[in-house]
């Protein structure tokens, strides 16, 4: 039989093990919310993006889903892929109101402590031009206290930089809209299969006329 002091014994060092478990457990959980934030805030950066470069020439319309107004289109410059100013002002706020929201809900309260959103417009070629979103966070990491137990810092800053290309949706009616009439012959007033067979049949009479006329 087990004497008093022994059975005290096993309950001190049950309670010693089950505090560190306890600590071990919470630090698990810390640095689980550590890959939880930056994985997040990769995402919201890069969805930010997509939405952004296919909006950008419009920065009136619905960020989330994409809609504008035919009178916001009809008023659009001729020259809409002039960066500007006030163009890249309004894209980058609706970017930084976009991450800010997405954060929001995707966190505890308190946990963001400060959000710093840049955009910058980048032309690569005459028709082919891209934005670069960069997004910096501090968070405050739930647990953060047993943290700063092991020699880790409760707050935690991450950089996630994300780039699109961006796409003018005006371009790509017209472009559609264009086959279609042409396939259809409203712009050249023939059908284009008809128009082909017509040459050919040209060009074959023309090669048997200059081959009759050579021999």
């Amino acid at each position: 039989m087990k004497n008093k002091s022994e059975c005290g014994e096993v309950m001190l060092e049950g309670l010693i093990i089950m505090v560190f478990t306890m600590l071990l457990m919470i630090w698990l959980l810390a640095v689980g919310f550590i890959f939880y934030q930056r994985n997040v805030l990769t995402a919201i950066t890069n969805d930010a993006a997509a939405k952004v470069a296919a909006t950008y020439n419009n920065p009136s319309s619905d960020l989330i889903m994409g809609y504008v107004s035919a009178e916001s289109v009809a008023n659009r410059d001729l020259y809409r892929w002039f960066d500007n100013d006030q163009m890249r002002d309004l894209n980058e706020k609706k970017a930084d109101a976009y991450i800010k929201y997405g954060l929001k809900r995707t966190n505890f309260a308190g946990t963001i402590d400060d959000v710093d959103v840049k955009l910058e417009f980048v032309c690569d070629t005459a028709l082919r031009k891209h934005i670069e979103i960069t997004t910096e966070c501090t968070f405050n990491t739930p647990f953060g206290g047993v943290l700063e137990t092991f020699g880790m810092d409760k707050q935690i800053t991450y950089t996630a930089v994300s780039r699109a290309d961006c796409t003018d949706i005006i371009d790509y009616v017209t472009t559609i809209d264009f086959a279609a009439r042409y396939m259809s012959g409203d712009e050249i007033g023939v059908k284009p299969v008809k128009l082909v067979s017509a040459v050919a049949e040209l060009i074959g009479t023309l090669m048997e006329l200059f081959k009759y006329n050579y021999i």
